[in-house]
């Protein structure tokens, strides 16, 4: 068993994590930020290649909308794409995550802030269970090590579509809303992007 086997009922019978959805996101905090020229043109690109694999999703949409992230924040953060993050064996808390956030820079995690799992041809509410248990995972990671992080935040995503989830102690929270990728629209997602790292990072650096 790993993180994808995981069901919302499991994660509640066994670690005692407690389902809602609410508004996540406050659009009225989020300042937009607009795409750098070298996103517009990856996501450009994208439209002219094949994209029917997860593959070739992560690699020409959700890759470069992540490492735009990291370059607007100066590179202040780590990005972790497709890392055994093994935390529990006991637990089953064990697998690959497809991409995880940390604040400090090291070529291995050493906490974990913010998990994002593909949808993997599926629908987002499919990968709801799998992006908890990461999420979940990365608490205990964090206290094991001494550095306890009461909110992760999380989100599924299958390129297309960014639903935005959040575990504060126990609670369990789904976005009410969906965010789609166009034109119009790439400006507020990465705007929310932006909000989550800035969370986490210090003020003074912030």
């Amino acid at each position: 068993m790993t993180y994808s086997d995981f069901t919302m009922s499991q994660l509640t019978e066994k670690f005692g994590l407690i389902e809602k959805k609410e508004n996540l996101i406050q659009l009225k905090d989020i300042m937009l930020v607009n795409p750098s020229q070298r996103l517009i043109d990856d996501l450009s690109e994208a439209r002219l290649l094949p994209e029917f694999s997860d593959k070739a999703k992560s690699e020409h949409i959700i890759a470069p909308i992540l490492r735009e992230v990291w370059r607007q924040n100066n590179y202040i953060f780590e990005l972790y794409a497709g890392y055994t993050f093994n935390v529990s064996e006991a637990d089953k808390l064990t697998g690959v995550c497809d991409y995880l956030f940390s604040t400090e820079k090291s070529i291995e995690i050493r906490s974990a802030v913010f998990c994002i799992v593909e949808a993997k041809n599926r629908t987002v509410e499919e990968g709801i269970a799998q992006a908890f248990a990461e999420m979940y995972a990365a608490q205990r990671f964090n206290e094991a090590h001494h550095k306890p992080t009461p909110i992760v935040y999380g989100c599924v995503t299958t390129a297309y579509e960014w639903l935005f989830l959040k575990l504060s102690d126990k609670n369990a929270s789904i976005d009410l809303e969906r965010y789609y990728i166009n034109h119009a629209t790439l400006p507020t997602l990465l705007g929310i992007l932006n909000y989550i790292v800035q969370f986490y990072l210090p003020k003074t650096v912030a």
